[in-house]
């Protein structure tokens, strides 16, 4: 019974959309296969239609208001099963670990290879990647960033300069030691890198952008101050891999395919597309007695609603997804458990603002006018998630509940379509606008979100399909090469770690980090104020000035509010009781994205 509670340019392009330390893009809108390599989410986004207000009532199963953003991650997990009902923790009836055995955990995709300064880093690289790599920070239980493989973080003057120290007596798992060299030779790596360097160059001098101060520690500079810089370095561009590998992969890039990190696994073996083997690491320099298994199997399987049916079945013991018919099944396996978050993406629609007939703001509003929220809600979503407005989630702090979404407004549409078919003939179609919705596949799900999304465009858009894989599609929005596409993004634990997607500095260029492919400078002063300050009212004004004005543009169409679902064997123990140094409990299912190195199985 439940209880609730390549070495391509093509190839690094791909690396780079998630490559930044900021956070991993997720496209498509959902998983099961689409979009980018975050279980097929081509769309980075968040997002009520007329006659919902937003809030999605209580299907989600969304916690009550938070009060400050050291709430928002925690705060955003509901923990559904029989599992959620277990003694853990410090509770003197917890469970003792139990050593040994293989974890086999499904990812919704592959990524191109495994070296965090050249490839591809979204959900399912995270899973894989946090076995093998340590992050120099990373975010508790709280919302807060620490040290990890880093020692401390200090600020210099303003904050337009850190310097971090790594822990000393640090080996790498071929041997070479960690040392400030490291950092510089992982740093040199991601921004000579011709796609990842796009989203790190923005932030630093051409010149001066790293200083040696001593043999364990590296002092950053950066163009403007930042209040919040270790955050920035929780995820990709935080983890350290050995530089020794790291020149070895520059000559050999076959070698992305077998990481050499600091973490508490080294990689067995690899066959991509299919499977990934990790096992324990006697020589773990915080001692190998919390690693509890002896290996990590990870398995790609696009179709999470069938890996969700094999961790049912035992077949399997974790899946990470986002999928509704994913977390359904799993909500209603007998000896499965789930811990959901609503706080850490959306799910929504973008449009590319430079691209014909897009580029006319009249089109963008027919379109918002015209999406079928309600039935979006209804028969993607299947009350495992709420209609979404903005980036945040309204019980977030950040969240500006005076913007809300536009859609199911279908009457509005059609006057705009007219004036614009007026005046430009040659892009409509029998009255209608001609339009091209991009979309990964192919997936059962992303089919089924088409045919959603069209049935409504349909009697004022001339919808043509272009199905792509999701590399592919990656790649094509990147470049530019799209008017309409579903993406999953947004839900950083920290604002700061969302301006890559807004700057100025990413809007350029025939590759860019800002999809939609909109410049406001004003939009940009704020983005830089809220980086500098450690004044949450500030930053919350900022944030929710940002919402009202990226809703004006008509650039994005939220849709729902993501539900990254983990879902585990209740055999499985310990899914969010993981740590770091000093003991520090880690945030549990930040994006889809968790450690596995304090989880143990217990059969009996």
């Amino acid at each position: 019974m439940k209880s609730r509670t390549r070495p391509t340019m093509f190839a690094q392009l791909i690396a780079l959309l998630l490559a930044l330390s900021l956070v991993a893009v997720a496209c498509g809108g959902d998983d099961d296969g689409d979009a980018t390599g975050d279980d097929g989410e081509v769309a980075v986004g968040d997002d009520g239609a007329d006659g919902d207000d937003g809030d999605g009532g209580d299907d989600g199963d969304a916690p009550s208001t938070t009060a400050a953003p050291v709430e928002d991650v925690t705060e955003g997990n509901v923990c559904i099963g029989d599992a959620c009902d277990e003694p853990s923790g410090d509770d003197d009836a917890a469970p003792e670990p139990v050593a040994g055995g293989t974890l086999r955990v499904a990812v919704e995709a592959e990524t191109d290879g495994l070296n965090p300064a050249a490839n591809n880093f979204a959900v399912s690289a995270y899973t894989m990647g946090f076995a093998i790599f340590d992050p120099l920070f990373y975010i508790d239980e709280d919302g807060n960033w620490f040290p990890f493989l880093a020692e401390s973080a200090t600020p210099v003057g303003d904050g337009s300069s850190w310097q971090v120290k790594v822990r000393e007596g640090i080996t790498f798992h071929d041997g070479t030691p960690l040392n400030a060299d490291a950092l510089i030779a992982n740093f040199e790596t991601a921004i000579t890198d011709p796609i990842i360097s796009l989203a790190i160059v923005p932030s630093y001098p051409a010149e001066n952008r790293y200083e040696k101060i001593d043999e364990y520690t590296l002092q950053y500079n950066l163009i403007r101050p930042s209040a919040h810089f270790p955050i920035n370095l929780t995820a990709q561009l935080g983890m350290v891999a050995s530089p020794t590998w790291l020149a070895a992969a520059a000559e050999d890039d076959s070698l992305n395919q077998s990481p050499v990190g600091t973490g508490p696994f080294i990689l067995e073996s690899r066959t991509q597309d299919v499977s990934t083997r990790v096992v324990k690491n006697p020589d773990y320099w915080r001692g190998a007695d919390d690693v509890h298994l002896d290996a990590i199997e990870f398995f790609i399987t696009t179709d999470t609603a069938l890996a969700a049916e094999q961790v049912a079945a035992g077949e399997l013991d974790v899946v990470v997804t986002s999928n509704a018919d994913a977390t359904l099944t799993l909500r209603d396996a007998d000896d499965v458990s789930t811990f959901e978050n609503l706080y850490s993406g959306e799910d929504f629609i973008m449009l590319n603002t430079r691209a014909v007939p897009m580029d006319d703001i009249r089109v963008r509003q027919a379109l918002t006018f015209a999406t079928d929220r309600q039935a979006y809600h209804d028969l993607i979503g299947q009350g495992t998630k709420p209609l979404a407005d903005s980036m945040y989630h309204p019980d977030l702090v950040w969240n500006n509940p005076d913007v809300v979404q536009e859609g199911n407004m279908f009457d509005q549409a059609g006057p705009l379509v007219d004036s614009y078919c007026a005046e430009f003939p040659e892009n409509c179609t029998n009255g209608k606008v001609n339009i091209e919705l991009q979309f990964s596949g192919p997936s059962t799900l992303q089919t089924r979100i088409m045919d959603v999304l069209s049935a409504g465009w349909e009697p004022y858009f001339q919808v043509e399909r272009q199905q792509l894989p999701q590399d592919q599609h990656i790649l094509q929005t990147a470049i530019g090469q799209f008017q309409v596409v579903t993406w999953r993004q947004f839900g950083a634990v920290d604002p700061d770690n969302e301006v890559v997607w807004l700057e100025c500095a990413t809007a350029t260029g025939g590759i860019t980090l800002n999809w939609v492919r909109l410049c406001n400078e004003d939009r940009d002063a704020l983005l830089f104020e809220q980086r500098a300050t450690t004044d949450l009212d500030r930053r919350v004004e900022i944030m929710q000035k940002i919402q009202a004005e990226i809703q004006a543009t008509y650039s994005y169409v939220f849709l729902t509010h993501a539900n990254w679902t983990v879902g585990f064997r209740n055999a499985v123990k310990n899914i969010c009781g993981q740590t770091g140094p000093d003991g520090v409990v880690l945030v549990c299912n930040n994006q889809g994205r968790g450690f596995y190195h304090n989880v143990w199985i217990d059969e009996g």
